[in-house]
């Protein structure tokens, strides 16, 4: 055998056996059971990731407990780097509303 030939197959017994411990680590590992905390502003949920807003381009954001609409502008200086403006207000949607018997 030459040395490249038998270089070769162990580089691919070493790949082998390292694929098959990935697969096979799942079985041989106990389940971990993973708890997630919903954060700091769960109540916020994004409409829009892409909005003009008076010209700017920016995220606009709902806020649940209270049915406000907010936009985040995006200002970029150029050089890759994202900075986001003060929130402004929008518009206050009537969610509350929502309950009640259509018309």
């Amino acid at each position: 055998m030459y040395r490249s030939d038998w270089l070769l197959k162990l580089m691919l017994m070493v790949i082998a056996i390292l694929l098959a411990a990935n697969v096979l680590r799942p079985f041989f590992k106990p389940d971990i059971k993973v708890q997630a905390d919903s954060g700091r502003f769960d109540y916020v949920s994004i409409v829009s990731p892409l909005f003009l807003y008076k010209g700017h381009q920016g995220v606009l954001i709902l806020d649940k407990r209270n049915g406000d609409i907010w936009f985040i502008g995006k200002s970029g200086d150029g050089t890759g780097s994202i900075a986001f403006r003060d929130p402004v207000f929008v518009v206050r949607l009537p969610l509350e509303k929502l309950d009640e018997v259509p018309r």
